[in-house]
Order: C-alpha cells, then structure tokens, then sequence
C-alpha cells in the first residue's frame, strides 16, 4: 500500500514538474515568435479545429511550410532544445 502511494504521489510531482516545465516553455519568446509566425501564415484556429476533427492535413501544410523557412526551422530547434534541457522528451 505505501509502495503504491509512493508511486503516486511520484507521478504527481512529475506532472506538476511537467507542466510547470511547459508552462515556460510556451511563454518563451521562441514559443511566441513561433505562434506569430503561425498565425501570419493562415488560420491556426481553423487549422488546429480541422485537425481536431480527424482532417490534419491544413494543420500539416502550415507545419510544414514553416519549418521550410530557416527562421521556422531554427524556433523548433530551440524549442526542443529548451524542451531537453526542461526534462520533456
């Protein structure tokens, strides 16, 4: 029983560390950038709702186009980068 409630209350503080993780890397100034540069290309909502629904196709295109600028390609290097460095894989 106590191995058990170890286990949870572990969990529970990894998650709370999770989020507290993706919590600044989402305020980070790449994370913005990335968002702005989403948005200037087409309808992230819109997108965001097809894909959602089972039609990710848009969702792929906007991806896709970005990472195919250097600007888009290095934010995501970063991201992940900081992303490593926080803990998420």
């Amino acid at each position: 029983m106590q191995r058990e409630q170890d286990f949870q209350t572990a969990a529970a503080s990894h998650m709370v560390k999770n989020r507290d993780a993706i919590r600044q890397l989402a305020q980070s100034g790449e994370a913005r950038r990335l968002v702005s540069l989403l948005q200037q290309n087409g309808s992230v909502e819109s997108a965001a709702q097809a894909a959602a629904k089972g039609r990710p196709q848009e969702l792929m295109s906007m991806l896709q186009n970005l990472l195919a600028t250097q600007e888009g390609a290095q934010l995501v290097q970063n991201i992940e980068r900081q992303a490593k460095q926080s803990g998420l894989e």
